[in-house]
């Protein structure tokens, strides 16, 4: 009898000062195998990393080294952890919850959990890409767009720059946005935004694109809303791109922004945009802030 499949795992300690650099590296390469639980009483961190091989194991940790070594003092320990040991402590981490009206739930629990009736359901598979909104930046973008549908019922267009596991598509989408394109410059992140698709039955209702949009010479289109949930400064140094693919009319939801730098990603879009006092709102969770601009 052949013995349960195994991941390798990674782990280190990550120092108060330092655990900013590692989020900022995570929001760069996601999707990625790597996640950071970050104690807000301590500011200490630990950066677990979760690989089917050796040679992905050793090929991350070298990555990673290589980006911000020089900045961050990692210490890793290895371990091996059996198939059901994983499962089992993702479950622990991530339960199913909701926000008016849409229900975020994990896979294990999709025959077990009740919707209410005329009530949304997305289904995610953490296991998949580490993506489940349960981190601050995601979940703030995700209420916003929950929001924004309510409140503006001619939303039919949206545009996800850096879609990494599909999440903010296909809420787009089961909330009732028609078009919905997500672009990443990531392989593995087209690939598994589709298979989060997959997971809740509109696999061919939304356009996945291995595209790096700030590299475009111009707008692939115009759209009602974009959501980007990406690092402050390369938002800041896209801000053109990025508002050069919306109408005047248009929504903008800006997200993986620590608090430290939200005036600063606030200035460069209120000039560039021509946006006024009374044209955006700000979510604060934890140390992490999501700017959303509407022209009333």
């Amino acid at each position: 009898m052949s013995s349960s499949p195994s991941l390798l795992k990674l782990s280190s300690t990550i120092a108060p000062q330092c655990t900013d650099l590692v989020e900022g590296f995570l929001f760069e390469e996601a999707p990625s195998s790597w996640a950071l639980e970050v104690n807000h009483l301590t500011g200490e961190g630990i950066l677990n990393g979760f690989f089917t091989t050796k040679e992905k194991r050793n090929q991350e940790q070298a990555l990673i080294e290589s980006k911000i070594g020089s900045l961050v003092q990692f210490h890793f320990l290895e371990e091996e952890i059996k198939d059901q040991d994983w499962k089992e402590s993702y479950k622990i981490h991530f339960s199913p919850w909701n926000y008016k009206g849409v229900h975020f739930i994990p896979l294990w629990l999709k025959n077990d959990y009740q919707v209410p009736k005329n009530e949304i359901s997305l289904i995610l598979d953490p296991g998949m890409a580490f993506g489940t909104g349960i981190h601050e930046s995601t979940r703030m973008c995700l209420e916003f767009l929950i929001e924004e549908r309510f409140c503006q019922s001619g939303l039919e267009s949206i545009l996800d720059l850096g879609c990494g596991s599909g999440i903010l598509s296909i809420l787009s989408y089961l909330i009732g946005i028609q078009k919905v394109v997500g672009l990443d410059n990531d392989d593995d992140a087209v690939r598994i935004s589709k298979e989060n698709a997959v997971l809740n039955d509109i696999a061919e209702k939304i356009d996945f694109h291995n595209l790096n949009l700030f590299e475009l010479e111009k707008p692939i289109g115009i759209f009602n809303c974009i959501v980007a949930n990406i690092q402050a400064n390369i938002l800041i140094s896209n801000a053109d791109k990025i508002i050069d693919h919306s109408l005047n009319e248009s929504t903008i939801i800006l997200s993986g922004i620590l608090s430290r730098e939200t005036e600063q990603v606030l200035d460069v879009f209120m000039q560039k945009g021509n946006y006024s006092h009374n044209d955006f709102q700000i979510k604060k969770m934890g140390e992490w802030s999501s700017i959303k601009f509407r022209r009333i």
